[in-house]
């Protein structure tokens, strides 16, 4: 019996022996499940280009639909659409019935004037009935210049004829006509040069100048940059987007740059200082726009909330939340929670 209690209270201890080091062996490998593999990458600060990066849509510099001042036939349209047109060029012919009336009347005029010069010289008439004749003939003449002004009308601007709003024989009844709702017959645009508008961020005001060069980049010329210049900086930021508008010129002498394409944008405003960080070490809090990294300090990881600036490639700029010196985690962070014990392996 007491054999029996003694084997009993051996076998006991040998269980417990054996549980206590399964126990044991649980806890150190919890312990180094706790801890992740990490690689850390030293923060420094990096000069960088401080670039504008925006975009815009090519614009003609100027734009013009062009009618007759009033109601009348059209005798002739001179130019079609894609037609390219010097300023002061003729583009439609009105009807003339009017002017050459006028012109008639010019004539008749004329030589009534010239009749009563001859009898002014010999004394059969007054000069008052030739001052009188005179300002018949300055009207006449002036009536015979409007007419020809309004009959043929001539392009204001140099520049691609964008739209033939009625045919010759038609007549013209200042209806508007264009989908844009405009009154025209034909419609022009200047887009050489052409223009850009684009937002700009309040705080680069101050160092926005007019002259300033930007380069600007087209997906339909992937290979090809074109050159231009600030040439207007309106005055006021709106407050809702907190931006201002910067209107940039490119000469477009090619005509490659044609209304309504995409561009993108880049304003060089000089260099300075700050941190790259590889994209992939940068996570992004589920369900928000929160974006956070890990940094380490005596093996332990620290999780920041960090501010972004712009992006460089793979890697992003860092406007706020971490700073130079400090150990950024590059490899292991989707494992990592904060104030999670690591290892480093670099």
């Amino acid at each position: 019996m007491k054999t029996r209690f003694i084997s009993k209270t051996a076998w006991l201890l040998a269980l417990a022996f054996v549980a206590g080091g399964c126990a044991l062996i649980e806890e150190e490998e919890t312990e180094e499940r706790d801890v992740v593999l990490v690689e850390l990458q030293e923060l420094e600060l990096t000069t960088l280009s401080d670039d504008i990066r925006t975009t815009g849509t090519v614009e003609a510099f100027e734009e013009a639909y062009i009618g007759a001042p009033g109601p009348a036939r059209i005798e002739d349209i001179l130019v079609d659409v894609g037609d390219q047109v010097e300023k002061d060029q003729l583009l439609v012919q009105m009807d003339r019935t009017q002017l050459f009336q006028a012109k008639v009347q010019l004539d008749n005029i004329r030589e009534d004037l010239r009749r009563l010069d001859t009898l002014l010289r010999i004394g059969a008439t007054t000069q008052q009935q030739v001052d009188q004749l005179k300002t018949q003939y300055d009207v006449a003449s002036s009536n015979v210049e409007n007419l020809r002004d309004n009959t043929q009308i001539r392009a204001n601007i140099p520049g691609i004829i964008t739209g033939r709003y009625n045919s010759a024989g038609e007549i013209f009844t200042m209806s508007p006509s264009t989908p844009e709702g405009r009154v025209a017959i034909v419609s022009l645009k200047q887009i050489q040069p052409v223009k850009i508008t684009i937002g700009v961020s309040e705080r680069f005001f101050p160092r926005i100048e007019k002259g300033q060069r930007a380069v600007l980049r087209s997906d339909i010329y992937s290979d090809r940059e074109f050159e231009g210049y600030i040439n207007k900086i309106y005055p006021t930021v709106d407050r809702t987007t907190g931006t201002f508008k910067v209107e940039i010129l490119v000469d477009n002498r090619d005509l490659a740059l044609r209304p309504g394409m995409f561009t993108r944008v880049t304003l060089h405003v000089g260099e300075l200082e700050g941190l790259l960080v590889p994209a992939l070490a940068v996570r992004k809090q589920v369900g928000s726009d929160e974006r956070f990294v890990f940094v380490v300090e005596d093996g332990v990881a620290h999780r920041r909330p960090v501010t972004l600036g712009r992006t460089f490639d793979d890697k992003l700029e860092i406007l706020s939340g971490i700073e130079a010196g400090e150990q950024l985690v590059v490899v292991g962070q989707h494992n990592l929670r904060d104030q999670t014990k690591v290892e480093v392996v670099n």
